[in-house]
């Protein structure tokens, strides 16, 4: 008897539980939909924004200008119509001042025989360091040539052309050159570029004057009027 006591309070107990659940969620059920009757429905659509990508032909993409320039090519120059290969005043060329050991160097000429710095100690020397493709060099071979013919011998006058070998297209061309100007002094073969790169040359033409104690004495960057070797390597 006792325990059908239990049995019923249990059962009355859980009805009760039972009846509270279903009162509680069917009030929250009338809550909300009381709330939602009275919103104004929202068209999401009207929220969302259509972006349009932006015209491909307005797109400009500007690319950067890059200006390439040899370190071996010397900016160029305006020339003298007047007198063919003259190349103006000493102001187009830049004269620098050295007393600095020159580098020793052996190199072979056009014709195949060597010609080696240290040999010609007690003698001034003349280096030009040039290309066929550089204008400025060009110009300059035929005063450099006179200057030989009218002055070297007789000064006792060492000139050498270093020809940057390494930048030619072909070594023909650099044979066909001398043929074509007369070019009788050695004319050097630097095919590795070594011998411009001990002396530190950037800009052709380049020339460098050496002592008879076998110092550079000058430097000059550009191309040499005659007047200029006659005060640089005679009168001095």
């Amino acid at each position: 008897m006792r325990n059908l006591s239990k049995k019923i309070v249990s059962i009355c107990l859980s009805l009760i539980i039972l009846a509270g659940m279903i009162y509680t969620v069917a009030s929250n059920f009338v809550i909300a939909k009381e709330r939602n009757s009275g919103d104004e429905q929202v068209d999401l659509s009207s929220l969302i924004q259509e972006v349009e990508p932006p015209d491909k032909g307005e797109i400009t993409i500007e690319e950067p200008v890059v200006e390439y320039r040899s370190i071996d090519e010397p900016e160029a120059h305006d020339l003298d119509s007047e007198e063919g290969h003259s190349h103006g005043d000493e102001e187009r060329a830049e004269v620098q001042e050295l007393n600095v050991q020159a580098p020793d160097f052996e190199l072979e000429t056009l014709s195949g025989e060597t010609v080696k710095l240290s040999d010609l100690k007690g003698k001034r020397v003349f280096i030009n360091f040039w290309a066929t493709w550089c204008t400025p060099c060009v110009e300059e071979m035929p005063t450099i040539q006179h200057f030989y013919e009218e002055y070297a011998n007789q000064e006792d006058i060492v000139i050498l052309a270093v020809n940057a070998t390494d930048l030619e297209l072909k070594l023909e061309s650099v044979k066909q050159f001398a043929d074509e100007y007369g070019i009788s002094f050695p004319i050097l073969l630097d095919e590795k570029g070594d011998v411009s790169i001990n002396y530190e040359i950037l800009t052709i033409p380049t020339s460098v004057i050496i002592n008879e104690a076998g110092m550079i004495v000058e430097r000059i960057i550009g191309p040499v009027t005659e007047e200029m070797l006659v005060s640089k390597l005679i009168e001095e």
